[in-house]
């Protein structure tokens, strides 16, 4: 039964991967009927491929979730038709959620960007015209399957956190508890010391508060210097967690993601850091001095303590009604900054090719486009923090004057304050109420928005590493010891594709490779040439059949200890940061220098660095270096022998050298009588094969 209650609002889910939008949207969808699913766990069942997925698919996957689907052909001038919230084709190449219309606006979630407003002309300039109505089905069901991520998962696992806590905790309440004695310190010198005209006690009460306010400095300077040095130890074993992790992800994950948002995602463990370190010790603090404040000023006045409370409990609720436009705008603040950091790293890393196409220009003007999104998301964001600081500073102003004028009257008529030096102190207390329960309400909003952090970040950490996707214990039981490896292959009737809503890439491939030989593997471009590759290298997993090295399946042999024994040459690989020596030994940290210059001599490229005034402590990296195309690919090439592999893999690993220096290089590969595995164009390696493999385009 359809519980016609079951969404307040259409909910706000960004997409992870680069062509998740179709799944995006039907999370969205599937929630705001009642069915609380998260985009990780579709993602699983519904896998997306690098491709997009196509409307069909997009059908499909919503069958899945039992919801019915109505493909529509529908004119500009009918969208409010529709029976909304409904999918729009965006674009030729997107979807979006059309949320609704009014006053000629068009009002849409686009899972890259977030909430968006745009008039009905515009919006001429990117809907195809093709929709599709999402209703639930007979069979469809109120569940609750969202998988969500909990701070607990991550403090866990980090050392010294309770520690840190117990400090900054004791040390907090030292302060606060030092700071109440401020109050009665204005009581007892108006009270005690100016009317009875007493100068000798004002300077015993100059004397003691004094004390205290030098021992308040103390313990301030103290719960800093814990929160600085707790605070990086905490962000050091995060992060470091998370990069651990990230580095240790499918190549797959990395090719759906774009590297601006991943960086951003990285940065998503900070505001968790600082939760953990001071807002956690805040919010339990704050939360019991209002309360142990409140109690004081009851004491004082119970009407004057009403009227204070009443005041703080209204701005309590302004800011409960604001915490879900601070989410929303600040997760989209967070979106179009990584989008646009992925624009500037991407204009960069091309900066040759846009110089010799003359688009300078053109990337200027659509960074712009970008950096203004950005500035407007930003801005949005600040508008609902500016419309807090009011709220709050306005009812704390107005709090303040009405309990001078309410405690006024009280004196006037010699009511429940008997001296002026107890409106003092309650005005004190009051101060310190308001401010312990403001900082109560920010950090537990602040709390409440660490759930948009958590969910950025658990796209890294929830995501399984290439470790936990294979069978360990096989690998851990029975593992096959470095060195063991001899360099056979078996390739046993292996097809892939990269979703299953995709063609096969390969198909029902059999290939038996004998250690030593060289296999030669051709075929037209985009037949799955790399991709073959990448399944023997293990970066990919077949879609059926099975990989054997020596007669042991791949999993169970250890994609890490069977990477132990190869080295590789693909079309995409890069030099880093460093020496040149660094990047042959792949900045091993104890690094033998005579296999470096032994790797780079069967490269032929040895004498070629000698030369370089530098020789091999040049300085090369990915965005430019010494060397030409040709150079770079043999030091790559020296970088794959440099650990005397079993198996060489070279995708178009010569395709830069001239025939006579690929000539030798073949001849000393030869003469190492290691197993070669080439993807090759030219005749040069192809006429040296044992086995020639040619994969023909499906």
């Amino acid at each position: 039964m359809i519980n016609p209650f079951a969404a307040a609002r259409l909910p706000v889910v960004l997409q992870t991967e680069a062509t998740e939008c179709g799944l995006a949207c039907l999370v969205m969808i599937a929630r705001y009927y009642g069915h609380d699913i998260d985009l990780n766990s579709l993602r699983k069942t519904a896998a997306v491929s690098l491709k997009g997925a196509s409307l069909k698919q997009v059908m499909t996957t919503a069958g899945s979730l039992h919801l019915s689907s109505r493909p529509l052909r529908v004119e500009l001038d009918q969208l409010h038709k529709l029976h909304m919230p409904a999918i729009l084709h965006w674009d030729l190449n997107h979807f979006i959620v059309l949320k609704k219309i009014k006053n000629g606006k068009v009002h849409f979630i686009d899972p890259g960007r977030g909430l968006r407003v745009m008039s009905l002309e515009k919006v001429s300039d990117h809907f195809s015209g093709v929709a599709l109505e999402l209703t639930p089905a007979a069979d469809f069901n109120l569940l609750k399957d969202r998988l969500k991520p909990k701070l607990s998962d991550l403090w866990q696992k980090m050392i010294g956190l309770k520690r840190a806590a117990f400090q900054t905790l004791l040390l907090s309440l030292i302060l606060q508890f030092i700071a109440l004695a401020s109050p009665f310190y204005l009581q007892l010198v108006v009270d005690r010391a100016i009317n009875p005209n007493d100068p000798k006690i004002l300077l015993v009460f100059l004397l003691g508060f004094g004390a205290l306010a030098i021992i308040r400095a103390g313990a301030e300077a103290v719960r800093g210097w814990a929160i600085l040095v707790y605070g990086n130890q905490m962000s050091f074993q995060m992060i470091g967690n998370i990069v651990r992790h990230l580095l240790r992800l499918p190549t797959s994950w990395f090719e759906k993601r774009h590297v601006g948002d991943i960086i951003s995602r990285i940065g998503s463990a900070r505001p968790i850091q600082e939760a953990l370190t001071e807002s956690v010790v805040a919010i339990l603090l704050d939360g019991v001095m209002a309360l142990f404040t409140l109690a004081i000023m009851v004491m004082y006045s119970p009407k004057l303590a009403a009227l204070v409370f009443g005041m703080t409990a209204l701005l309590a609720v302004l800011n409960l009604l604001l915490y879900p436009h601070l989410r929303r705008t600040e997760e989209e603040a967070i979106i179009t900054k990584a989008i646009e950091n992925t624009h500037v790293i991407e204009s960069i890393r091309a900066s040759t090719t846009i110089k010799l196409f003359g688009r300078e220009a053109a990337r200027e003007a659509a960074w712009r486009n970008l950096f203004a999104d950005t500035i407007n998301a930003q801005t949005t964001h600040g508008k609902y923090l500016v419309a807090q600081k009011f709220l709050e500073t306005l009812l704390i102003g107005l709090q303040m004057v009405l309990a001078v004028y309410l405690g006024a009257q009280l004196i006037l008529g010699e009511s429940s304050f008997a001296t002026i030096g107890m409106l003092f102190a309650f005005l004190g207390y009051q101060r310190h109420f308001t401010d312990s329960a403001t900082r109560f309400l920010k950090e537990g909003i602040k709390f409440r928005l660490l759930s948009l952090h958590l969910d950025r970040l658990a796209d890294i950490v929830y995501e399984q590493s290439e470790d936990a996707q294979e069978d360990s214990e096989n690998a851990i039981s029975n593992p096959a010891k470095k060195g063991d490896a001899g360099g056979n292959i078996d390739v046993d009737n292996v097809s892939f594709r990269y979703s299953d809503n995709d063609p096969f890439v390969l198909k029902n491939l059999d290939l038996h490779i004998k250690a030593g030989s060289l296999v030669a593997i051709t075929g037209a471009s985009g037949g799955g040439k790399t991709t073959l590759m990448k399944l023997l290298l293990g970066l990919y997993a077949p879609t059926s059949g099975s990989i054997k090295i020596d007669g042991q399946n791949l999993n169970e042999f250890g994609r890490a200890n069977w990477r132990a024994h190869i080295g590789v040459v693909m079309q995409d690989d890069q030099l880093l940061s460093g020496t040149i020596a660094d990047n042959i030994s792949f900045f091993d940290p104890q690094v033998d220098l005579q296999k470096v210059y032994r790797a780079a001599d069967a490269a032929q490229i040895h004498d070629e660095i000698v030369a370089i005034p530098m020789n091999y402590l040049s300085m090369v990296g990915d965005m430019g270096s010494v060397l030409s195309g040709g150079q770079k690919q043999r030091v790559l090439l020296a970088r794959a022998l440099y650990h005397d592999p079993k198996v060489l893999f070279l995708d178009e690993g010569t395709a830069n050298l001239d025939v006579e220096t690929e000539k030798k290089i073949a001849d000393v590969l030869d003469d190492m009588k290691i197993t070669r595995i080439v993807v090759a164009h030219r005749q040069e390696l192809i006429s040296r094969a044992d086995h020639v493999f040619r994969i023909e385009k499906l």
